[in-house]
């Protein structure tokens, strides 16, 4: 059995996706969809973030995403170093 996706909120502020089906729970964020959307799906390696330029977590337009390295974006959050462009 299927129930329709839902829009949901993070308590900081991020947006999603949740739909269950057929015993499985998957989310996706709304910031990652339309960084795909405006660059396709294969501008954003399964393994890459997507970050937030100015730190609004629910400011979803294009120009704010940015896609990055896991590890560069810990090390821009942790020690304010500035992140390279999209891949």
């Amino acid at each position: 059995m299927s129930n329709p996706p839902s829009l949901c909120h993070t308590g900081e502020g991020y947006e999603y996706v949740r739909c269950r089906a057929n015993g499985a729970d998957d989310t996706v964020y709304i910031h990652r969809l339309l960084y795909v959307a405006e660059h396709g799906l294969d501008s954003l390696p399964a393994d890459y973030e997507v970050h937030h330029r100015d730190s609004v977590p629910w400011l979803n337009i294009p120009d704010n995403l940015v896609a990055v390295e896991p590890e560069e974006h810990s090390r821009h959050h942790l020690h304010d170093d500035s992140l390279a462009s999209s891949p």
